[in-house]
């Protein structure tokens, strides 16, 4: 299980890295155009919004799966023992209830409700850019069951972690 994961870490960072790469481009193209030529480019707005969607919805999923997600953490950090074990496996469960109803059953109703309907400038079917809430639920999915199987049977968090906030 720990090799499909490292394939879908490296997967997700390929196609993150060169989404990021992309969107770099493609702005400074749009500024190019708007200001240099005088003559924005049609495209490069809706393309750099459905790429920053898709780079939101991987990067967000390879968080969880580094165990690195944004967590609200101060009651999580005040309890111990079995009761911190406790409220861990109930976090996982409520973030893997989430992915699959909303996520994945709720993208792919919405992903398949828009295929008819064409982006307006690129006329691609809106159903393609949904797309990625499904195939990120999944992701996401997996990577909690992944991490709670790998948990230690009592997490307990270190006294110096405790109250320790540190912005990333």
């Amino acid at each position: 299980m720990q090799a499909v994961k490292k394939s879908i870490d490296l997967v997700l960072l390929v196609i993150t890295s060169a989404l990021v790469i992309f969107l770099t481009v493609a702005a400074i193209w749009q500024v190019f155009t708007r200001f240099v030529l005088g003559d924005p480019s049609i495209i490069t707005e809706e393309v750099l919004r459905f790429s920053l969607i898709w780079i939101a919805f991987l990067g967000g999923a390879y968080a969880f799966g580094q165990d690195e997600h944004l967590a609200i953490s101060f009651l999580r950090d005040k309890i111990t023992g079995k009761a911190h074990l406790g409220l861990r496996w109930l976090i996982d469960l409520i973030v893997i209830g989430f992915a699959l109803f909303v996520l994945v059953i709720g993208g792919y109703t919405i992903a398949s409700a828009t295929m008819a309907e064409l982006s307006p400038i690129l006329r691609i079917p809106m159903g393609w850019i949904y797309g990625i809430l499904p195939v990120s639920g999944v992701i996401v999915i997996f990577y909690q069951v992944y991490n709670m199987m790998n948990r230690q049977e009592v997490e307990v968090p270190r006294p110096e972690e405790k109250g320790d906030h540190k912005w990333m």
